[in-house]
């Protein structure tokens, strides 16, 4: 049976460890401060038991989230975002998480998508799925810092999110969403930033973004010049077969209905 209490002493290191580091913490940074009140060794032996109590939850190797409740010993209390920003400092958060941090979408996930420039890999941690997209570095940007749980996340721009909404996913459920969002958060996105953010990617993206500008009445002119100068044509989704010849581009009219 898991030890339920901490003594004074784990309580005050604890806390300490709390406000220099944050919940997340490195094993290595755990045993800095341990270290101030037990030899290398003990350090090491009292993280672990600590650890089988309970106290320390591995997120991965070498990280520990640290629980502080006595009676829910869960993630409850943590914000996902910051356990996805620990697993890979160098990525930032987007698509359905970054829209909720802006509150332009209502549903809750246990899936957390993150954006990265390294590699493609997922963790489960407590039922929670943490996935990591690889992307080329030219399209790792439009991101700001937030604060979370007292940690610096590194999170999509709201017109960004929307743009990797297009270039991940092929869908018809990514496609309609950002429409749906275009129209509804109107007046708080800025089309200015979106249109330049398109103008960064592919003759693809360009021809997606502008289709949907163009039907809730944003000016396009700059991305229908750049399209012009393409030939060939482009596809929505993998279904679409209504050919708009504007923006030389296959779409589904369910899309922009």
């Amino acid at each position: 049976m898991k030890n339920t209490i901490l003594s004074e002493k784990d309580v005050k290191i604890i806390e300490k460890v709390i406000l220099k580091y944050g919940r997340i913490v490195a094993i290595n940074d755990l045993m800095k401060v341990f270290t101030d009140d037990y030899n290398k060794t003990s350090a090491h032996n009292r993280i672990q038991t600590l650890s089988r109590a309970g106290w320390f939850l591995r997120v991965k190797r070498g990280y520990y989230l640290i629980i502080e409740s006595l009676t829910s010993r869960s993630v409850s209390d943590m914000s996902l975002l910051v356990i996805s920003q620990a697993l890979n400092k160098n990525s930032y958060i987007s698509l359905d998480s970054a829209l909720n941090y802006y509150q332009m979408f209502d549903q809750y996930s246990k899936n957390v998508i993150a954006i990265n420039y390294s590699f493609s890999k997922k963790y489960i941690f407590q039922e929670n799925v943490f996935k990591f997209v690889k992307v080329a570095k030219k399209y790792y940007f439009g991101f700001t810092q937030v604060r979370q749980d007292g940690k610096i996340i590194n999170m999509a721009i709201k017109e960004k999110a929307l743009i990797d909404y297009l270039y991940l996913d092929n869908s018809f459920y990514s496609a309609s969403l950002v429409y749906e969002k275009m129209k509804e958060y109107k007046k708080e996105i800025d089309f200015l930033r979106l249109r330049e953010y398109a103008s960064k990617y592919g003759i693809s993206i360009q021809r997606k973004i502008g289709l949907l500008l163009d039907q809730i009445g944003i000016n396009v002119d700059e991305l229908l010049l750049n399209s012009k100068k393409h030939k060939g044509y482009s596809k929505f989704t993998k279904e679409s077969k209504i050919f708009n010849a504007k923006w030389r581009i296959y779409y589904d009219d369910r899309i922009i209905k």
